[in-house]
């Protein structure tokens, strides 16, 4: 069995190290033996057999209109494939482009996305840049990077992190009340940049549980290289606790 990962628009969605999700998905699988393919996607390509996960990462908001135009041959596709049991990971920008829609402040027309959530975001040139810590929605900590400019509008969405302390009173980004990115049934999204798996790899192995259990089967054990790596996750995240005043 090989598990395929795709990644998606891989030249304009890579801001902050965010493509490093896909590495940290395949890389887990492998410490537990399993086969991975890795590809990408880009602009002007026909998408080609359906892949276990999709990965999109974040990129600048000069990158919203191209990538947008690029995803529109794609959009029935993918649609298609959600519904036939892909996965999905986007972070920032490449979040935004899996809901409804993204417009760029200054420009008159929204762009639509994939719509697999019903986040609307709305780009502004403003933005903050800091590390964050929070929970996400099974209690567990998490922390990251968030470099974000954008105002979000969704109705009825669970967030991927229910509370997400932010020292910024000017981020207007989250997707709920107290709450940040989008958690449903196969797809995850965060408005946190950067490789957001590495840091957190609990919520790496959702999704990968998940990827297995479509295939008939479990999770494995974390063997001595999870262990490892997870350690360090987990003392970097404390750091980040710390260094924001946070418990």
């Amino acid at each position: 069995m090989t598990i395929t990962l795709l990644r998606v628009l891989p030249g304009l969605l890579h801001l902050n190290g965010s493509l490093g999700n896909a590495e940290v998905l395949a890389t887990r699988l492998q410490w537990w033996g399993v086969e991975v393919s890795v590809s990408d996607l880009n602009p002007g390509e026909t998408p080609s057999e359906q892949p276990d996960i999709v990965v999109w990462g974040h990129g600048t908001s000069s990158m919203a209109t191209p990538a947008s135009e690029a995803i529109g041959p794609w959009r029935e596709i993918f649609q298609s494939w959600a519904q036939e049991g892909t996965h999905w990971f986007g972070a920032g920008l490449g979040g935004d482009l899996l809901g409804a829609e993204v417009l760029v402040s200054h420009s008159d027309t929204a762009r639509p996305g994939v719509g697999l959530t019903p986040v609307r975001a709305t780009l502004r040139r403003e933005r903050i840049s800091q590390e964050v810590s929070g929970v996400d929605d099974q209690g567990r900590d998490i922390a990251g990077y968030l470099n974000d400019g954008a105002d979000r509008e969704a109705d009825g969405v669970t967030p991927l992190i229910p509370f997400l302390p932010v020292l910024c009173d000017s981020w207007r980004g989250a997707t709920a009340p107290g709450g940040e990115g989008v958690h449903s049934e196969r797809v995850w999204v965060s408005a946190v940049s950067g490789p957001f798996l590495a840091l957190n790899p609990h919520v790496a192995d959702d999704i990968l549980r998940s990827v297995l259990q479509g295939q008939g089967m479990a999770l494995p054990e974390p063997n001595e290289h999870h262990r490892r790596v997870d350690l360090a996750a987990e003392t970097a995240r404390v750091w980040i606790r710390s260094r924001l005043g946070s418990r």
